[in-house]
């Protein structure tokens, strides 16, 4: 069950940032949470990287941004984080480690941040520090891509997706799924994508038998979702997941997906094959559990 009481919303004055702040404030008001406005400056070493300029030019326009970056997060808090209770952090380092430590110093309950996706171009692009804060962060991560700032009518969940494996963690991930929705009064809806859509070697499998495999596949998915003591209309497709995933989104007018994160640290990472595609994909905001 996730129940956020303490939300880490980096901020980075993007024009994605309004946008992951609007989900910041439906999480905050929900769970009356207390967010964590946070903005990392990069090290001074870094911000002179490859600049053609005196160093000592450069530690003076450096010195006298953080005054300004510091008045420029308070200004966003009051735009867009009204009515929430917010603490405003500064810190100086790497974004991603920094984002990581925070949460870890503050036993954050949830982390947003925005990707660099965005329109049919930017889709397959994952900014890298949205992708080590999903990789090495344990702390549950909400990634808002192809998202536009909600109107106020619009800043509830009404629908949400639980993209799941049929494997001993989906009733965790179910019942995860149905505690939003419930907070929310939402629909929830559990789908599966099946590896198979009759290309390549499935092109020879007896028709028939892909059936009964689908119809296993269903039943396991209705066992976990009884095991998880939820109410959810089940999709099992035959597809690419990120692809599968995305148009039962599109389809049910999800306001939120919900994706499970394998908890190994091997060269695969932490999402492996089929999070970061789901995450760039994905029509609405990502939670990775």
């Amino acid at each position: 069950m996730l129940t956020p009481k303490t939300i880490i919303l980096p901020i980075d004055f993007s024009s994605r940032a309004a946008g992951v702040a609007a989900h910041a404030r439906i999480m905050a008001k929900q769970y009356d949470a207390t967010v964590i406005a946070l903005h990392v400056m990069r090290p001074f070493q870094l911000a002179a990287e490859g600049v053609d300029v005196p160093s000592a030019a450069v530690l003076d326009w450096y010195t006298e941004q953080k005054p300004l970056l510091e008045s420029q997060l308070e200004d966003f808090v009051k735009i867009y984080l009204p009515g929430c209770k917010v603490k405003t952090l500064f810190r100086e380092g790497e974004p991603a480690s920094e984002i990581i430590r925070v949460a870890n110093e503050e036993k954050a309950d949830l982390i947003l941040i925005s990707t660099h996706g965005y329109g049919p171009f930017r889709r397959f692009l994952l900014g890298s520090v949205a992708a080590k804060v999903l990789s090495d962060s344990h702390t549950p991560v909400l990634t808002a891509a192809h998202v536009e700032v909600p109107t106020d009518e619009a800043e509830h969940i009404r629908s949400v997706v639980v993209a799941t494996e049929l494997d001993a963690r989906a009733p965790k991930l179910i019942a995860a799924g149905n505690s939003i929705a419930k907070a929310f009064g939402a629909e929830l809806h559990i789908v599966h994508a099946s590896p198979d859509d009759g290309a390549g070697a499935a092109h020879f499998i007896d028709p028939a038998w892909r059936v009964e495999v689908a119809r296993m596949m269903r039943e396991k998915l209705d066992a976990s979702v009884k095991e998880a003591a939820a109410t959810a209309t089940v999709h099992v497709i035959p597809g690419e997941a990120a692809k599968v995933i995305r148009q039962v989104a599109e389809d049910v007018h999800a306001d939120l997906v919900i994706l499970g994160r394998h908890l190994d640290k091997s060269f695969l990472g932490r999402l492996r094959t089929h999070g970061y595609a789901i995450v760039r994909e994905s029509p609405c905001a990502v939670l990775s559990l």
